[in-house]
């Protein structure tokens, strides 16, 4: 699964615990065998940030846009909230992706507790140990929600076809109509900037 990660930039330069949660965090979801876009947040100095000019903001925020719509999930670790982090969240939940929302016990903003989104998952953690502990069963309850039931009308025709599909290639039926959709949608250039 592509997943990214985003967290407070600035909280982790003032707190090493905290950026080394991150980092864990990080490390910990590629070691389950997930592809993770999050060196935007573990490698990045804060005080580059404040330093850079308008040109780089636009640029930034057009990748960070990519980066949302190319995932799969959004990981945002929010003990520290930031109206950026946010913006992002919401941004996702807009596209239907599923984020999880990870914060220290007691630290979840008020405003993500009132979101109803079937998208939204929240794990809370009492220390590093228990977020790692808790991070694979979390993301195969995303995995469990996500698939939504999607039933439409075809000719006889098609139906034939996805019949002989499914006999000759030994696959279900919506395994190969959700792998043609996947295939259009990865060659969609428009679909992905949107």
């Amino acid at each position: 699964m592509k997943i990214y990660f985003t967290a407070s930039i600035a909280a982790k330069e003032g707190n090493p615990e905290i950026a080394y949660i991150y980092s864990e965090v990080v490390k910990k979801l590629r070691d389950l065998g997930h592809q993770v876009d999050g060196d935007h947040v573990i490698d990045v100095d804060y005080e580059v940030i404040l330093a850079v000019d308008d040109e780089y903001r636009v640029d930034y925020y057009k990748k960070l846009l990519k980066r949302i719509n190319a995932a799969d999930l959004v990981f945002a670790e929010l003990t520290y909230s930031s109206a950026s982090i946010g913006h992002e969240v919401s941004l996702a939940l807009e596209k239907n992706k599923p984020v999880v929302v990870a914060a220290q016990t007691g630290t979840i903003p008020q405003v993500f507790l009132g979101v109803r989104d079937p998208h939204l998952y929240f794990m809370e953690y009492a220390t590093l140990e228990d977020l790692l502990s808790k991070l694979e069963g979390e993301l195969e309850n995303v995995r469990e929600g996500e698939d939504i039931r999607f039933n439409f009308l075809i000719p006889p025709s098609m139906v034939d076809y996805l019949e002989w599909i499914s006999r000759t290639r030994r696959i279900p039926k919506s395994v190969f109509l959700r792998d043609l959709i996947s295939r259009e949608i990865e060659k969609d250039k428009e679909y992905q900037e949107r």
